[in-house]
């Protein structure tokens, strides 16, 4: 997990991951002050990009350990397309259940809320919501199919001796032998008259299911009671109805009838038996949007009617001998999603991408991703000329009598390389930045406590500004800038001789979580690199000037606004570092 010391709006992403978070470096906090400050600007960095993606010959990115889902189809404008898919383990809600005798299955349903936010409820009861978490810029129906599994999914990683959480990574699981196998549902929209079409579109509307209320003698009394559902795919198939004959028969066979044959008597048993649940997205005529949603609501409920061995009286004082009774399977256990993305045409697309990076001034362009995507790697301080471990302008710096009041990154969006149809509220609103070589959030992470009124969008913006925008509040309207503050982790590389680290820069839709993924190929759970979370589940991207931008003004710099607390020579390698 990021050893602890990354968003949509409205959106607390709950991100659990067996494998490693985020660590803190260093541990003095260098108190800031505000005096009449001077500053440095013209400070060594150099900024390229990495792309952890398959077509760059890494093994795709660790998807296992989230409880955050991504399916659907996004196509960015800049980056090319991404279609999600989960595969998920199931847990029933009671194990070694006993479904009665003559037992019949009074109806199906297959649920997947989305996150939503309740707007407003009239008089009636009525209750207007909006969604968050859809994301795409091809609005349209897409298709989504729903398999029982027949591929089992290890907790624990055989390669390791089975003493370690497995990891399953973004660009195998659509590959598995049998994650495909029987077709258990497929979402699709109904018309007026009754119609399906070979998609859907989520829907922030509320459901509202009726269920008329009966008499003593059993008949409907003329009256219903009304159940209130937040906006979610809903599928119902119900007993008497025709079409829905097969889909009763199957959960019958693959549920009621298991009562007493071993395969429901535990979890270990239920996974060995009913391997998961596979939801493949797929796009219409190239359209659809992807859907982050909470894996742990996702479930199949069977509800069903059986005999009694002894009858009993209701509150009429009737005798019945019919009980009811319902069970869940829910998605738990080991889950992962795979991406199959088409970035053909992108710019972190060739295969040579990462080799043809200018590490030692920097690129033009910095190239951010979410998915199976991209991130931006930053040396600070330049070269170390006489190799003692510590890059020649830092040794100056720390020559330096200063204090640091601030210091910063501003990451300017470099709108003239985004393809058409990219900005606005495609931008992502968060980028986060950590230690790449400890995984390891910073300082400034630890001790920022800001928070706003837009909940978590508005979370440690003292460290990592939000997105800065042409017209202020306005989301659609072009970004321009990021400003990244890290003061606290310049004056412990300054001041305390903390280690000047390699920082990594992703995007994020949640900059409170610091658990991250494996990049595939780049070593195990103790050694690899890593990507934050938060990424990983954002289908989102933007470029930024980077180092060796040509637009001087938009170039990334590092700045330091410093206060001097004794006199400085100018040519001494203090005030040449300084820029004096």
């Amino acid at each position: 997990m990021l050893k602890q010391a990354a968003m949509v709006l409205g959106l607390a992403l709950l991100i659990i991951s067996c494998e490693d978070e985020f660590g803190s470096i260093g541990t003095s906090i260098v108190g800031e002050v505000n005096f009449d400050t001077d500053l440095a600007q013209d400070l060594k960095i150099a900024a390229y990009s990495r792309n952890y993606a398959d077509a760059s010959g890494f093994n795709g990115v660790q998807t296992s350990g989230t409880s955050v889902g991504v399916v659907g189809f996004y196509k960015d404008p800049t980056y090319g397309s991404t279609t999600s898919s989960l595969l998920t383990q199931v847990a029933l809600s009671s194990t070694d259940p006993d479904f009665g005798d003559e037992t019949e299955i009074d109806s199906v349903v297959f649920s997947l809320p989305y996150y939503s936010t309740l707007e407003e409820t009239d008089t009636d009861g009525n209750s207007t919501y909006s969604l968050d978490s859809i994301f795409g810029n091809t609005p349209g129906q897409m298709k989504l199919s729903v398999y029982r599994s027949n591929f089992f999914l290890n907790s624990l990683d055989p390669a390791e001796d089975f003493e370690s959480s497995a990891i399953y990574y973004s660009n195998e699981i659509s590959e598995f032998q049998g994650v495909e196998g029987d077709l258990l549902f497929e979402v699709r929209d109904e018309s007026a008259n009754g119609t399906q079409a070979e998609g859907f579109v989520p829907d922030a509307s509320e459901i509202v299911l009726t269920t008329p209320n009966l008499d003593d003698a059993g008949d409907p009394d003329g009256t219903n009671e009304v159940d209130r559902l937040s906006p979610r795919i809903r599928l119902s198939y119900t007993n008497g109805n025709a079409g829905d004959a097969a889909v009763l028969d199957y959960w019958k066979q693959a549920i009621i009838d298991q009562e007493g044959q071993g395969t429901l008597l535990n979890q270990n048993t239920v996974n060995d038996y009913f391997r998961g649940l596979y939801l493949k997205a797929e796009a219409i005529d190239d359209k659809g949007s992807a859907i982050l949603f909470d894996v742990a609501n996702l479930n199949v409920t069977i509800y069903y009617s059986f005999i009694n061995e002894d009858s009993t009286v209701d509150d009429s004082g009737e005798e019945v001998s019919t009980g009811t009774g319902n069970i869940s399977l829910r998605s738990s256990g080991v889950r992962a999603i795979a991406y199959e993305n088409d970035f053909s045409q992108s710019p972190i697309g060739s295969t040579s991408f990462n080799e043809s990076q200018n590490l030692i001034d920097g690129e033009e362009n910095l190239y951010l991703k979410g998915g199976d995507g991209s991130i931006a790697l930053i040396d600070l301080f330049g070269a170390d000329e006489d190799d003692n471990g510590v890059a020649d302008q830092l040794e100056a710096l720390r020559s330096c009598n200063i204090i640091v009041n601030e210091a910063n990154l501003q990451f300017y969006v470099q709108q003239d390389e985004l393809s058409t149809g990219s900005s606005g509220e495609l931008e992502p609103e968060r980028i986060f930045i950590y230690d790449y070589e400890n995984n390891a959030t910073l300082l400034d992470a630890l001790i920022d406590n800001t928070t706003g009124d837009d909940g978590v969008v508005d979370t440690r913006t003292n460290h990592l500004g939000r997105l800065s925008r042409e017209i202020d509040g306005d989301l659609s309207s072009n970004g321009v800038s990021y400003r990244i503050r890290l003061t606290q982790h310049i004056n412990n590389i300054i001041k305390n001789d903390s280690t000047n680290v390699r920082l990594a820069l992703s995007v994020s839709q949640n900059v409170t979580i610091d658990n991250t993924a494996l990049i595939g190929g780049t070593g195990g759970v103790q050694d690899g690199q890593r990507v934050p979370f938060s990424g990983v589940i954002s289908p989102e991207g933007t470029i930024l000037h980077g180092t060796a931008s040509s637009d001087e003004e938009k170039k990334l710099r590092l700045r330091l606004y410093y206060t001097i607390t004794e006199e400085i020579d100018p040519n001494s390698p203090c005030g040449l570092a300084l820029g004096l």
